[in-house]
Formats: structure tokens, C-alpha cells, sequence
């Protein structure tokens, strides 16, 4: 049976703590883990961790951590760490539909933060906050 040999692989991933191969074993089976009977072979390392790849996949967290969205969030924070004025400035103005979600602004670094202003809802609250 494929799922077995999922499970085995995993096991043996997770023991060489090849966690980037682990979470793709889990990823690619995810439907199939969710399941009691499999989950009660897993053993407590990898049970765990279906567990977290499950929380990090849920859908109120796809946009804050997909691939492009980690990518621009990096770059961000590289050029306010190397002071790039210009360039966070232009680069901000292109992103400036995902910057205005309150999760992604708090996942800048806090250079960052200093160089770009906070989304609209955000500041309203901080205002409130001082009046």
C-alpha cells in the first residue's frame, strides 16, 4: 500500500531530521493523514508535525505564507536593513494591495516598519489609542 510506504518514508525523513522532505511527503498525502487510521501509525515526531504543516496550510494563513508573499516580505525587509531608500519607496508602491494587510505589515521586520507607513485600519487604531 502507497500510504505505508508515505509513513515509512516520512518516519525515515524526520529521522534524519530532513524536515524540507518530511513536509513534502506530508503536502503531497495531506488528505490521507488527516485520517484516524493513519495518523494512529504515525509516531509522535511525525504526528506533530502533520499537525503543524496542517495549522501552517489552513486557508486563513495562504496568503501570509505562500512562496511569492515570503519572497517580497524578505526583500522588503533586506532593503530597509540595507537603508535602500528608493527602492523600498518604488518597491512599496507596487505592493502596496498586499502591504495594506494588517498580518503582512506585521510580519515586516522592524526597520522596516520605520521606512513604511502602517495600513489605514491600523493607524485609525493607534490614533483612537492616543486620543
Amino acid at each position: 500500500m502507497k500510504i505505508d510506504r508515505d509513513i515509512i518514508s516520512l518516519e525515515k525523513a524526520i529521522g534524519k531530521s530532513d524536515y524540507l522532505q518530511a513536509r513534502k511527503i506530508i503536502e503531497l498525502n495531506e488528505s490521507k493523514f488527516k485520517k484516524p487510521h493513519i495518523r494512529s501509525k504515525l509516531s509522535m515526531e511525525a504526528l506533530t508535525l502533520v499537525n503543524y504543516v496542517h495549522d501552517f496550510n489552513n486557508e486563513k494563513n495562504d496568503e501570509l505564507y505562500s512562496r511569492e508573499t515570503q519572497l517580497i516580505i524578505r526583500h522588503i525587509n533586506k532593503l530597509a536593513y540595507n537603508c535602500e531608500f528608493s527602492e523600498i519607496k518604488r518597491f512599496t508602491f507596487l505592493q502596496k494591495d498586499l502591504l495594506s494587510n494588517p498580518k503582512i505589515y506585521n510580519a515586516l521586520s522592524s526597520d522596516a516598519k520605520a521606512l513604511i507607513a502602517p495600513p489605514t485600519s491600523e493607524m485609525e487604531q493607534n490614533y483612537s489609542v492616543l486620543n
